[in-house]
């Protein structure tokens, strides 16, 4: 594909000056091991993480929403890879990623920045080749240090962010081997920018804005067209583990093109103009490489506009063509970002260009004077290197400061679980979610997107993984919700609630949701609440309390007829699931398939607004795609099932748990419950208990 224009990889080795382009993908390098990142980031690494594990398991994911599918292929192939390295490793791979799930965030970060310093390194001899300048070479490795927020995403993240910088760097240099090429018409220049593009989309949808780039250079309209359409096999093949995710993947993007709110919340609209104009001031205010050099870019464009015909000059000039792509690009993804903007990171493709519309602006200086002022245009190039150096180094203050925030913050995330191990050892610890920086957190949220196909292991791994989730006000285990007596009940009446420091605003709403806390600690990014059981609403007259009334079927008895489960006199419908295959208790249990995927069902009457009831089964199989349900038989009434369970016994039996309040718009008197099995595989289910606690 590339032409070397005679200059081979020998006479570099003889040019001491081209060592210069090993200095910079060191610094990179170096700087980026070393750095720190929080540890437990969950948002977006663990999301990244699990659903490689999904992948590395031939499973499908289920977090789309950059989309991000190059980033979780990039975490199984990483995943795996190490996973067969560790001979000492006994663990089959989910377990052993779950079991010590950051020091494996922290290798697909090393190894993320190990592939930009290369990435970096390459970029700055093939654009040598091309274009005969050392200093072009160097302008396009120092661009990334230009923007703190670009390098802090390469050194930290674990994101779609690093695989764009890489994904620009490609692009960059395929740009410049179209520009180089004798032969710009071949067939396969809109193919290899399709490619490209592709991946990039298939990464970020940031990338979209550079698709504009290749549209604008290809010559003729049947090249531009072939080039946009070819993008849609390349899109489908990077994203290929996310197909069946295609419907949520559609509805969310539409979501953010109609909504003008961040992550498509918001009033409906294109955009919030006041707030439009503000952002984007805010942009050009907070990127300022970014803003200083596209106005030179701009007026570059302006001034050959003035001077002399400007369709000629594009044409004579073919640097021209493609300051004016990139230019476009640059400006298409500040609108697009300004939609929406709250972070300076969407912008990371728009700053990746800025090396190349420097370097496109200065070959485009050298045709105009090639004539005149020889010696004063070669030396151009280093000049502006050394003003794009220096203005790089105004970022390692920032820099500095953000590397010093991560250790401390990894600090006393020590300094306080210490604290707590020493000082609380009676207590049960829960977690303060989603706002918190620990591992069962992190793990939370990536179970959470990636379809929870890790759930079985997270409870098996993590069995007091417990959580009080201020979105719903109430305790889980992992998914499933625990009430307040059960918590009681199995944990004790001593419980710590840790995680983020809560703002006021915080504090009052989980005060609304029945919780009392007493503050035990409050730092920088780590917090330490003792729950007040004795003021808090939510735990209210339960150490005494007993349920109303409770039974259950553990079916071993069938009527004389056989039709139907009986305990007590009580009826349970389905009874050609009985099953003498395996049992919890007695002798039979109900037995599933993926041909028969509901049993059990049972009628309670006389159900009124207000009233609680407690329904639980023990289940073998399912993955937690097997649940106990309780409706409305009316139409379009009320429905609630099961989301894990709570406790394993020591024969490998699940209890799945379901706990609910009947609402005040409850259709009917009547409470309708039964098992349902949609895993596909079959499960067996015994000792189904129903109570009344209210």
């Amino acid at each position: 594909m590339f032409q070397l224009y005679n200059i081979t990889s020998e006479k570099m080795k003889k040019n001491p000056v081209t060592l210069a382009l090993i200095i910079l993908p060191a610094i990179f390098l170096v700087f980026g091991l070393t750095f720190h990142r929080t540890w437990f980031s969950g948002d977006p690494e663990y999301a990244y993480l699990l659903n490689g594990i999904n992948i590395a398991n031939l499973k499908s994911v289920g977090h789309t929403d950059n989309p991000g599918t190059p980033v979780q292929v990039y975490s199984a192939v990483v995943l795996r890879c190490a996973h067969f390295l560790d001979f000492s490793e006994k663990a089959e791979l989910q377990k052993a990623v779950l079991a010590n799930p950051d020091s494996y965030v922290e290798l697909e970060r090393k190894i993320s920045i190990i592939i930009n310093a290369i990435m970096m390194l390459i970029l700055g001899i093939v654009s040598f080749l091309f274009l005969k300048n050392i200093w072009f070479s160097l302008i396009l490795q120092a661009t990334p240090f230009l923007s703190s927020n670009l390098i802090e995403h390469a050194f930290t993240k674990v994101s779609p962010e690093p695989v764009l910088i890489f994904t620009v760097a490609v692009f960059i240099i395929a740009m410049l081997a179209y520009y180089r090429s004798k032969d710009r018409n071949n067939r396969r220049y809109p193919w290899i920018f399709a490619a490209i593009a592709g991946f990039g989309l298939a990464t970020k949808a940031t990338f979209l804005p550079l698709v504009i780039i290749p549209f604008i250079l290809l010559e003729g309209w049947k090249r531009k067209f072939t080039y946009l359409l070819a993008i849609i096999p390349a899109f489908v093949i990077f994203t290929a583990p996310a197909i069946p995710e295609y419907p949520h993947m559609a509805k969310w993007f539409l979501g953010l093109s109609t909504h003008t709110g961040t992550y498509g919340q918001g009033n409906a609209g294109i955009i919030d103009p006041l707030k439009y104009i503000a952002d984007l001031g805010a942009i050009i205010v907070n990127n300022a490489a970014l803003a200083i050099l596209l106005f030179c870019g701009i007026l570059v464009v302006f001034f050959s506009f003035l001077h002399g015909e400007f369709r000629k000059k594009i044409e004579e000039h073919i640097e021209l063509k493609f300051i004016i792509a990139i230019l476009v690009a640059q400006l298409l993804g500040i609108l697009m970002v300004a939609k929406h903007y709250h972070a300076n990171h969407y912008l990371i493709p728009e700053i990746s260009l800025i090396g190349i519309l420097v370097v496109f602006s200065l070959l485009y200086f050298k045709e105009i004077f090639r004539d005149r002022n020889a010696r004063w245009a070669k030396s151009v190039p280093g000049v502006v290197f050394g003003v794009l150096l220096a203005g790089s180094l105004l970022n390692i203050p920032y820099l500095q400061a953000a590397d010093h925030g991560y250790v401390i913050t990894n600090e006393e995330y020590s300094a306080v679980m210490q604290r707590i191990d020493k000082e609380y050892p009676g207590y049960l610890k829960t977690y303060y979610y989603p706002v918190s920086i620990n591992p069962f957190s992190a793990l939370r949220w990536g179970s959470v997107y990636s379809r929870q196909y890790n759930l079985p292991a997270l409870l098996s791994l993590y069995p007091k993984g417990i959580f009080y989730d201020t979105r719903i006000n109430a305790f889980q285990l992992w998914e499933g919700e625990i009430p307040a007596d059960e918590l009681v009940r199995n944990y004790g009446g001593k419980i710590l609630l840790i995680g983020g420091p809560m703002s006021p605003e915080e504090k009052q709403k989980v005060l609304a949701g029945g919780l009392s806390l007493k503050t035990l600690y409050f730092g920088r990014t780590q917090a330490i609440y003792e729950v007040d059981t004795v003021n808090s609403a939510l735990f209210q007259g339960i150490v005494s309390s007993k349920p109303l009334w409770t039974y259950e079927c553990n079916a071993d008895t069938l009527t004389p007829d056989k039709t139907f489960f009986v305990e007590n006199g009580r009826t349970w419908k389905n009874s050609w699931n009985e099953s003498a295959d395996a049992a919890r208790s007695g002798t039979w249990s109900v037995k599933l398939t993926g041909e028969n995927i509901y049993a059990m069902e049972h009628m309670i009457d006389s159900v009124a607004p207000g009233q609680q009831y407690r329904i639980s089964a023990w289940r073998k199989g399912g993955n937690n795609k097997a649940f106990v349900v309780a409706c409305s038989p009316e139409k379009g009434g009320f429905y609630k099932q099961s989301a894990n369970y709570l406790s394993i016994d020591e024969k490998g039996w699940e209890q799945v748990v379901l706990n609910l309040t009947i609402p005040v718009d409850f259709k009917g008197n009547k409470l309708k419950l039964y098992l349902w099995n949609d895993s596909g595989n079959t499960v067996y289910y015994d000792d189904f208990t129903v109570a009344r606690t209210k």
